[in-house]
């Protein structure tokens, strides 16, 4: 359910649990379902006290048949609201059951995605650089474009890019590019945010960015170069360069806090206790069991 982890750094689930046991606030958090001989468990990513939160995946499958599901998916939204988390986030493939079952666990699309890849029939170019590494004091900068570019449906929920991991175009003076790549063991991924104003430069900023990624990082590691839908336009040009298509995806979010806009008002005391419901154990790697 998240591309960037699947394609630069592969699913493991087991090191990931193990890691967020050693360590809490990194790793994945690791949730194990019981009930009635059916199992199942699920992971999400996430850095305490940042704002999104991921999902990475949820096994077995989505079936009919597989009561796990729907549970997993509330306690992984759960777990991300208690480590500070507003929003959970998961990418799949709007054609898929997993698509109809996180609609009814309260997900909605805000955005959606193409996935390409570099391949060998992609040249290399040999032409001058055009960009260079985005820098701290680019924030600003990047912040404008990403206003100026993004719908403000993904603003609410994604945060801007970090200038420290990708490259920037400038055209007197003014950033109007930015490509924000993440490294992994496995793969590179690419997003551009491209104004349109660098549209006569596209091809340029895209050779650009080949050509920073060299012949010898390509070899060792895919270059992916994810799109989103409100940059249709880039298709085109990435399907002229011989990216391969790898599909498209719904990128979806279930909101965990709500904004509150009225004066807060003390409650009435409440008599008598709650009961519990669902059996939870807390640890590290949560296991509960209905």
């Amino acid at each position: 359910m998240d591309s960037i982890t699947r394609l630069t750094r592969e699913n493991q689930p087991l090191q990931n649990a193990l890691l967020a046991y050693l360590m809490p606030g990194a790793g994945a958090p690791t949730l194990i379902w019981k009930d009635n001989g059916h199992s199942g468990f699920g992971q999400l990513r996430h850095r305490l006290g940042d704002e999104v939160a991921r999902a990475l995946f949820i096994a077995p499958a989505w079936s009919e048949h597989n009561p796990a599901w729907l549970p997993l998916v509330d306690r992984l939204a759960h777990e991300a609201g208690s480590r500070g988390g507003h929003h959970l986030i998961a990418e799949v493939d709007e054609t898929s059951g997993e698509f109809d079952a996180l609609r009814l666990a309260g997900f909605a699309i805000y955005a959606r995605q193409t996935v390409w890849r570099l391949t060998d029939e992609t040249p290399i170019p040999t032409t001058p650089l055009l960009l260079r590494p985005a820098a701290s004091t680019d924030s600003i900068a990047l912040s404008t474009l990403y206003t100026n570019l993004v719908p403000r449906l993904v603003q609410q929920v994604e945060p801007p890019p970090r200038p420290g991991q990708g490259y920037v175009f400038e055209r007197d003076g003014e950033v109007i590019a930015f490509l924000d790549v993440q490294r992994g063991p496995v793969g590179i991924w690419v997003e551009p945010y491209i104004h349109p104003e660098a549209y006569d430069v596209t091809d340029q900023v895209l050779n650009s960015a080949l050509h920073t990624l060299s012949s010898a990082t390509r070899a060792e590691r895919p270059v992916y170069v994810c799109v989103r839908r409100y940059q249709d336009w880039l298709q085109d040009i990435l399907q002229a360069a011989n990216f391969e298509y790898l599909g498209s995806q719904a990128v979806m979010v279930k909101r965990l806090v709500a904004r509150v806009t009225g004066q807060l008002r003390p409650l009435p005391a409440l008599e008598g206790t709650v009961t519990s419901s669902t059996p939870f154990v807390r640890s590290k790697i949560d296991v509960y069991e209905n």
